[in-house]
């Protein structure tokens, strides 16, 4: 398939998003949608093929920096999709399957640079090993996940317990 070089801009009051299909002029919408920041430089460029999103879809900065890449088929999220805080550390890697979750590792990391979650997925469930730190680097939850439980330190509040004294 290929995707039009039809230009459009996601203002435009002829586009309609239903049930998660983007119509233009009340047909499906196969072509690309560009979004702008107010002195009209790029904000986002997102690929359409009738009315789902497919291939790529970048996002940017004002000063027109990437700010995030995606990828999608038929509508679905997949490949690796990645994004970047404006002061150029990354922000966030997820990869999908070509059904549209989670597949192997899901990364966050915090605007320091200090990474804040690593977790691992197999067909959209978590699976293995998980992390997350605090931005100083201080290890916040780690943890097993096995068919659906999750073992060890799972980063929750502390609960306090309360000892009853007998009264006098």
């Amino acid at each position: 398939m290929k995707i039009p070089n039809i230009i459009k801009n996601k203002t435009d009051s002829l586009f309609k998003l239903k049930n998660g299909v983007l119509f233009y002029n009340d047909m499906p919408y196969s072509g690309i949608v560009k979004e702008f920041y107010n002195d009209e430089k790029s904000k986002s460029t997102s690929e359409y093929y009738q009315g789902k999103r497919e291939g790529k879809y970048f996002g940017f900065y004002p000063n027109q920096q990437k700010w995030f890449e995606r990828f999608y088929a038929k509508g679905l999220k997949v490949k690796i999709h990645k994004g970047w805080f404006l002061n150029g550390q990354q922000m966030f890697e997820y990869q999908f399957n070509k059904k549209g979750v989670y597949n192997g590792f899901v990364k966050d990391w915090h605007n320091n640079g200090q990474l804040a979650k690593y977790f691992n997925f197999v067909d959209g469930k978590e699976n293995g090993s998980q992390k997350m730190w605090k931005p100083t680097g201080k290890i916040r939850a780690n943890f097993y996940t096995v068919n659906g439980e999750r073992h060890g330190l799972i980063g929750l509040k502390n609960c306090v317990s309360v000892i009853n004294k007998e009264q006098n």
